[in-house]
Order: C-alpha cells, then structure tokens, then sequence
C-alpha cells in the first residue's frame, strides 16, 4: 500500500466533499496546462498482465517517458506515491485551484 498525497480545499483530506474541487473546475483548469492530459481510465503494465482502472485522471507527462497520474475522486485531487518533485507540481496545481497539498497524515506541504 502507497502513501498518498492530496489536493484539497478541506481541513483535512477526509473531509474533502465538505468543499470540493468539483470535477468540471478541475477539468476546466487542467485543459489549460500544457503538461497535463485527461483521461477517463488507466492501464497499468504488470508482471501478470495489464490493470485497467476507471476514473478521471489528469496524467502529468512529467518527463519524457513517464506519466504521473493525478486521480480526481471525491472532491480531491491525490497522487500515490508523491516524492518531492512530484509535490512540488502539485503545489502549483493546488494554488490554481485555491486548495493546498496534504499527506495522509495530515500534513500540509
């Protein structure tokens, strides 16, 4: 199990439905970032085969050959896994949207 990192409104994380992103405001500011693209599933490559995963995800194309997929759910905006470079995009994407970044734990970034 991964740790996630948040973008949201709320006081915490858990409580993000209580002011959501909505999913139209997230789209509305995604389409305009050149480094980002949506997509409405994800297919992940394992040893076993391949995972398809539904839901709304706005894909940072991060570098070359790597995407990091941000995953909109319930009013939030999370990423499994974030390091600090990663952090670091979302801070910029969580000021755009008038949120701030939270770990699972309830920090603040």
């Amino acid at each position: 199990m991964s740790y996630d990192v948040h973008i949201t409104r709320a006081e915490h994380w858990t409580e993000s439905g209580s002011n959501p992103i909505s999913l139209e405001e997230a789209k509305a500011f995604f389409a305009g970032q050149e480094d980002f693209e949506y997509s409405s599933g994800l297919s992940v490559q394992g040893p076993f085969g391949t995972l398809a995963i539904g839901g709304d995800f706005f894909n940072w194309l991060a570098e070359e050959d790597e995407q990091i997929p941000f995953k909109y759910t319930d009013g939030r905006i999370t990423v499994a896994g974030a390091d600090d470079f990663v952090i670091e995009r979302m801070s910029g994407v969580a000021a755009g949207l008038g949120a701030k970044v939270q770990g699972d734990e309830g920090e603040v970034y």
